[in-house]
């Protein structure tokens, strides 16, 4: 029975060693600062992992080293009371961010967990605690509320510089349409999220869009305009991505594609519904991480974009119609600012007149309107918006009489009186085609797909044409 109990003896002092050895070896090796001291300010024990953060050679270095706590390893000396108040009057862990010294005398900031031991009658024994070097995490932390502070005070000052403002960059308006409009576009302004932008042709889509450009945090890099209605299909993925010398026939040279040129600045998409499925399937990659591929290489580039597009068509319905893949849609339909036609914001006719006056006479007094011309102005529906008001002032300007092309009452003899002038053949025939486009324009109210149905002309011709003869303004885009 004797041998029992010493062979009992003997399997517990090995489950007892057993022990002891793992929970030295976790002590020995944990990547994580471990230690125990006591209440007057000594170390006891501390592991290597705690020594090499506080820089020391050996936990042994460390525990001869510091014979004060509180004075030589707290940076601010009075914490180490606050940590000793909270770890009495608390039976579990005490959590702490303090400073603490190294041995070459730098300081660093460290996650701190620590708890008393205590006997039977509660009396505190020691201190048992960990710590993790959180140095560089707090600085990013400092540093993303800094920013974040930063940026909140600079929408702030936006809202307060903009706020029932008649004009954001070269937008015009200050109708309560217009305020939300501007409201939405210093919102967007301050991330890097997809915007997406709906509006009539003409209502001014590629203003918001550099307004956009201008008040973030990319405005010192280049903003990238890509008209995707002009652009030949077989065409359009050489002009995004670019191409390799030797990749076709003809390419002489390395030429960077819209993508290339918008690292760092904003890609604008106008007239993003006329992309094909196909080239849609392409540029969800460089969308998603900024990855693609140059015609001709085989190795990807990247390029940090920000995604601003702009439509005059329902986009839902084109992902129904199966015109539009979904998630394309979901990929540039995050932030959608809708822009109001000119019928909705009449208030800012007068603001605009002014506006185009002054910069097409070029002149800070622009001649006075009658009274009847500025009623007519503001009764008028504006197929084409913003564009259309320009032109009808430009021609007003011209031979001072109002046109309105898109009303059925226009006397169509007169349109054919004015391209009957005097001069050559091919300038007749020029002007009376321009006025043809700009009739057809705006009874279709500028919906280029239908005017080039109207007119029996594909849409690269209309295109074309419209610029010919002035009918995309280099001032009033899109």
């Amino acid at each position: 029975m004797e041998k029992g109990m010493h062979t009992t003896e003997m399997s517990i002092e090995e489950e007892i060693r057993q022990r002891a050895d793992k929970f030295q070896s976790i002590f020995e090796n944990s990547a994580m600062g471990i230690f125990q001291s006591t209440l007057e300010g000594r170390f006891l024990m501390v592991n290597p992992a705690f020594a090499a953060i506080l820089g020391y050679d050996s936990p042994e270095d460390l525990i001869n080293s510091i014979q004060d706590i509180e004075h030589q390893f707290y940076f601010h000396s009075e914490l180490r009371a606050e940590v000793l108040a909270a770890v009495e009057s608390k039976d579990g862990t005490c959590r702490f961010e303090p400073e603490f010294r190294r041995k070459d005398g730098n300081i660093i900031t460290c996650a701190l967990s620590v708890r008393a031991f205590r006997d039977a009658g509660g009396k505190i024994l020691h201190l048992d605690g960990f710590i993790e070097d959180v140095t560089e995490a707090r600085r990013w932390r400092d540093a993303i509320r800094e920013q974040a502070a930063k940026l909140s005070d600079e929408n702030l000052r936006l809202r307060t510089l903009f706020k029932d403002r008649f004009r954001l960059g070269k937008i015009i308006g200050k109708s309560a349409p217009m305020q939300e409009v501007y409201e939405i576009i210093l919102k967007a302004a301050g991330t890097d999220t997809s915007v997406i932008i709906y509006g009539e042709s003409g209502t001014g889509k590629e203003l918001v869009a550099r307004a956009i450009h201008d008040l973030s945090g990319r405005s010192g890099r280049e903003f990238v305009p890509v008209n995707c209605g002009a652009i030949p299909e077989t065409l359009l993925e050489r002009e995004f991505f670019g191409h390799k010398r030797g990749a076709f026939t003809g390419a002489n040279a390395d030429t960077r594609g819209y993508l290339d040129r918008a690292d760092g600045g904003t890609l604008f998409l106008d007239e993003v519904a006329e992309l094909g499925l196909d080239m849609q399937v392409k540029l969800l990659r460089a969308i998603e991480d900024g990855s693609y591929f140059p015609l001709g290489e085989n190795r990807p580039k990247k390029s940090d974009f920000r995604l601003v597009s702009a439509t005059n068509r329902n986009l839902r319905q084109m992902v129904k119609s199966g015109k539009m893949r979904e998630d394309f849609f979901f990929r540039i339909d995050i932030v959608p600012i809708d822009l109001p036609p000119i019928r909705q914001r009449r208030e800012d006719i007068p603001l605009l007149v002014d506006h185009y006056l002054r910069h097409l006479t070029s002149d800070d007094n622009p001649p006075v309107l009658p009274g009847k011309v500025l009623e007519a102005l503001y009764k008028y529906e504006y197929p084409g918006n913003v564009r259309e008001l320009q032109n009808i002032l430009q021609r007003y300007l011209a031979i001072k009489r109002l046109d309105f092309l898109g009303s059925f009452e226009h006397d169509h003899e007169s349109i054919l009186s004015q391209a009957d002038e005097d001069g050559p053949l091919q300038d007749r025939m020029a002007r009376y085609e321009k006025m043809q486009i700009e009739r057809c324009l705006a009874v279709n109210r500028w919906h280029r797909g239908k005017t080039a149905n109207a007119l029996g002309i594909d849409r690269k011709t209309l295109y074309s044409k419209m610029r010919l003869y002035g009918l995309i303004s280099p001032h009033v885009e899109e």
